[in-house]
């Protein structure tokens, strides 16, 4: 063998397992869980807190009756989608991983666009009561789902 090949066949050779140690360990039911309910509670803090503090800028800035009831709507899902991907950067990657706010924020919405279009299904079609409730909790867990999906695909390796 060459000798100037000994270096690239010793580095294909322990490239695995120096990049193996550097993937942070898998996430535990308990933490996935952990992060999915901190994100379902702070949900709906963020929606009442978020529209009651965007009607009262609404209502300083001169915007009185329905004007500021939609102002106030727009901030209480802004703020709840805030919230919603906060609760897995709360709870965070666990031991040696940390995650990204900006990728649980992706799930959050991604998972809210998933709640919007389930209402818009059970308004179209009639499933009966039963799949009504079922779908009923998935419009209120999918942001938190998605938002602690996107927390976990952005885990990466830290010291």
């Amino acid at each position: 063998m060459p000798p100037r090949l000994r270096p690239i066949l010793v580095a294909l050779t322990f490239a695995p397992l120096v990049l193996g140690a550097q993937s942070p360990p898998p996430v535990t039911a308990g933490r996935a869980i952990a992060q999915g309910a901190v994100g379902l509670g702070l949900m709906p803090v963020g929606f009442f807190g978020g529209g009651l503090a965007t009607r009262w800028v609404a209502n300083r800035f001169g915007a009185k009756g329905d004007p500021a009831s939609t102002i106030a709507l727009v901030g209480a899902y802004t703020i709840a989608g805030l919230a919603t991907a906060a609760g897995p950067t709360i709870v965070g990657g666990g031991p040696h991983a940390s995650g990204s706010y900006g990728a649980a924020l992706a799930g959050a919405a991604v998972g809210g666009a998933g709640s919007i279009l389930l209402v818009r299904l059970n308004k179209t079609v009639n499933t009966g009561p039963v799949l009504r409730i079922i779908s009923a909790i998935g419009v209120v867990l999918l942001p938190s789902v998605g938002a602690t999906v996107g927390y976990d695909w952005s885990r990466t390796y830290r010291r």
